[in-house]
């Protein structure tokens, strides 16, 4: 028995929820003596909460969509990645071409060395030189 009837709603409790302040709950396959499923927040795992009072004290519950393997990540952002490793387009050589290489000279100057304190100790220096 993986489904929970409460309030008029089936729990799937195969899958995690998260409540209205962002809390993941899960079940672990523990019931209290009423038969209510005991849910756990990963974050405090020695201190199960029955299901109905989680839902009570802590608004709707949520459930959270499986997350996607690495597999299917890269089949959402190229779905032929065989096929460009083959070709040998690599993230780290896409990077490293298209990135240019900046030096000191592409920065403009400091306004630092123009105005300010500094600026001021520069006109010392040069009323020293004359």
């Amino acid at each position: 028995m993986n489904t929970y009837l409460h309030d008029g709603i089936v729990f799937d409790l195969t899958r995690s929820f998260v409540d209205v302040a962002g809390v993941e709950w899960e079940w672990r396959g523990q019931w209290t003596p009423a038969g209510e499923p005991l849910l756990v927040s990963p974050g405090l795992p020695d201190s199960p909460v029955p299901l109905p009072t989680v839902y009570r004290d802590h608004g709707p519950l949520i459930p959270i969509s499986p997350r996607p393997s690495a597999a299917q990540y890269r089949a959402a952002v190229d779905p032929d990645y065989a096929a460009t490793v083959a070709a040998g387009y690599v993230e780290n050589h896409i990077a490293a071409a298209v990135a240019p290489v900046l030096t000191a000279h592409h920065l403009p100057p400091s306004p630092l060395e123009q105005t300010g304190f500094r600026g001021f100790l520069n006109t010392i220096k040069g009323a020293r030189r004359d």
